[in-house]
């Protein structure tokens, strides 16, 4: 799996905000001066760069910024300024100097300015998301602006009054998103230069199986496809919060409070399977080799890092998180001729960890018809981690 990374760079070339944008802040100096954006990529060890780019102008991204008045930091005084607003690129030709600025998209995602403009005094913070989503569009990614302080006060080093993110990933594996979030600006004043947003650490985990099988079958007539797997009762939403820790500004992911407000995170099941085009028809496994079988655009799954302790006594066991994989027996016909379903439980397996590939390695015991065996789960760095498919289907 390739890891596209890339870069924000921020020259403010305006000087004031639209006053129909939001109350109590300055009145613009200009409406012709607006915030521009210029953008450059990481060297990655995939595809190149400008694919990155590209990726950038089909989905643009998040753009929240908070005002505070002059002397004033960022904090309960601050006022909403930009509100999730959209930003993009009107360039047909993308490259190293395309111009990144507010936009809007029809129905038809055709693309019009909606240019943002400056304050004329004060500061302002800025928190940022890709892609971008519009709240009447899309449920996997919700921003909160006011978060109650019954879930803030609870979270770790959480940054006082900044936003909320609640993501959850989409059970059509064909859209999962590779969400990620830049850490927050805060107090930036015009004359305080270039802004760098750092989009380049990925929030989810990259789930990837690779299976062979155990045992005897008849090498001429018969042959061992995966029909289904289904990953039963993880982690299905969750909040990303945005922290200080001494002078230090970053994001993590909530482990102690749910969207719901509760510390039980909700669970969700996602199902990877040849009839909804997550998983290649025909993929035959070997018995010497593992082969990875989810490597169509459509099965790359983008789920939540999480872990899986031990059971302990409290625990339902009908909410323990397992792995369900059926297979088939063909043929020399391509006719199968008979189906298992092998189940694992992942209590005490390997956690899933942010930012990573994780590659399950499975072998199916064909001839007892029962053992599903994990020899290891392999992380890989994301940008280390091969590149299985072509670089015009790469999500980032």
């Amino acid at each position: 799996m390739k890891k596209t990374t890339y870069l924000i760079c921020i020259p403010f070339l305006g000087l004031a905000c639209a006053s129909c944008q939001k109350d109590n802040v300055a009145e613009p100096i200009s409406p012709k001066e607006a915030i521009v954006f210029s953008a450059r990529t990481l060297e990655t060890k995939g595809q190149p760069q400008l694919n990155v780019l590209e990726e950038l102008a089909l989905q643009d991204f998040s753009v929240s910024a908070w005002y505070s008045k002059n002397e004033k930091s960022f904090g309960e005084d601050s006022k909403h300024y930009i509100s999730n607003h959209r930003f993009g690129t009107l360039d047909t030709q993308i490259s190293a100097s395309t111009q990144w600025q507010g936009i809007a998209r029809n129905s038809n995602g055709d693309k019009s300015p909606d240019p943002v403009y400056y304050p004329l005094d004060g500061s302002l913070s800025f928190f940022c998301y890709a892609p971008y989503r519009d709240k009447d569009e899309f449920s996997d990614i919700l921003i909160k602006n006011d978060p109650d302080e019954s879930i803030t006060s609870r979270l770790t080093n959480y940054l006082p009054n900044s936003p909320l993110i609640q993501f959850t990933p989409e059970e059509n594996v064909a859209n999962q998103i590779d969400f990620v979030v830049a850490d927050p600006v805060l107090d930036w004043k015009k004359e305080d230069g270039d802004i760098v947003l750092d989009f380049t650490k990925h929030l989810t985990t990259n789930l990837r199986f690779l299976c062979k099988y155990s045992g005897s079958v008849n090498a001429e007539s018969e042959r061992i496809i995966i029909k289904t797997i289904w990953i039963q009762n993880v982690i299905g939403s969750e909040f990303l919060y945005f922290t200080k820790e001494g002078d230090a500004l970053g994001h993590q992911w909530s482990s102690t409070v749910s969207p719901d407000g509760t510390g039980s995170m909700p669970l969700r099941s996602y199902v990877l399977s040849i009839e909804n085009n997550s998983l290649k028809d025909r993929t035959f496994l070997s018995d010497t080799d593992f082969t990875y079988i989810n490597y169509e655009t459509t099965g790359q799954l983008y789920l939540l890092p999480q872990a899986f302790p031990d059971r302990t006594p409290t625990m339902d066991p009908a909410s323990d998180p397992q792995l369900h994989i059926t297979y088939e027996i063909w043929d020399n016909q391509n006719n199968p001729i008979e189906t298992n379903t092998l189940k694992f439980d992942l209590r005490g397996t390997e956690p899933w960890p942010m930012g990573k590939t994780l590659a399950y390695e499975i072998t199916i015991g064909v001839a007892e018809r029962k053992n599903l065996n994990i020899i290891k789960a392999v992380i890989v760095d994301w940008t280390n981690a091969e590149n299985n498919h072509q670089q015009e289907e790469i999500l980032y």
